[in-house]
Parts: C-alpha cells; structure tokens; sequence
C-alpha cells in the first residue's frame, strides 16, 4: 500500500504483474478489467479507484484526453480536430473499426461521420495526417482497447 501513497504507475504495475496477472490461480487480467468497466483505462486507474485514492475515468473522459492531448501535440485546426475525434470516438466504440484503423484500412473514413467533414477528399487535405493517427495508435486509449478484441 505504500506504493499507492507515491502515484508511481509503473511501480503499481509491476505489483498488479507480479501478485495477480502472473498467478495462473487467480484469473485476474488487464483485458477482464476493461471489458468489466467498459473503460480503456491502464491498470493502475483501476489500482486507484479500487482503493478510493482516484476515481476511474469515463470511456468519454478517456476519449476527450485522447483527442485534447493528440490536438495540443500537434496543433491541429478545428477541422482537423474534429478528424480526430470522429476517428477517436469510432475506434473507441466499435472493435471493426479499430481492427481497420490498426491495419491502415482507409475505407474506415467511408463512414457517414466523415462524410459530414467532407469525406475523403477532405481527409487528403489533412497535413499531418499521418503523424497524427500513428500518435493515435500508439494512444493508450488505442493500446487499452486493443487488449480486448
């Protein structure tokens, strides 16, 4: 418990590995604690709220980080920003399209969500484009979600 008095996410990670996810008798998981929440949260935002030090986060909390985080990063435009989010929020939501979006799957941005932001065409005209969507990928929100499809 002294552990939980330092927030070191790293070191409450290792106590989670080392004392549940590696004992073959206990059944504990990351992927079992997303899909029992619904939240794309790492392990040591359930640590917290388990212990009541931190509240866990809302899927919604985690989707608005992801996009403010990736947005500040690269200093998007607001049409650009709003790529992101509508790319955030369907990856987010649906296992397919995170599938699609993992593997660079342009069709994914067919979706009648882009069309309202000018469809492809538009999505060419998205500088950083590129940059963008792999900092998505490497997201935690992307790497959270992925250990439960």
């Amino acid at each position: 418990m002294a552990l939980l008095t330092s927030a070191h996410d790293d070191a409450v990670e290792t106590l989670m590995n080392e004392r549940f996810y590696h004992r073959p008798e206990m059944f504990y998981s990351p992927d079992k604690l997303i899909r029992s929440y619904g939240v794309p949260a790492p392990t040591p935002a359930f640590v917290y709220n388990a212990v009541g030090k931190k509240p866990l986060p809302t899927k919604d909390a985690i989707v608005v980080d992801t996009v403010d985080s990736i947005a500040a990063r690269f200093n998007l435009r607001y049409n650009e920003q709003k790529w992101l989010d509508a790319t955030v929020q369907l990856v987010a939501d649906d296992p397919s399209a995170l599938h699609r979006f993992i593997s660079g799957d342009m069709t994914l941005f067919t979706a009648s969500q882009f069309n309202k932001l000018g469809g492809v065409r538009a999505l060419s005209q998205f500088e950083e484009r590129d940059e963008v969507f792999e900092a998505l990928r490497q997201s935690t929100l992307v790497r959270q979600s992925l250990l439960t499809v």
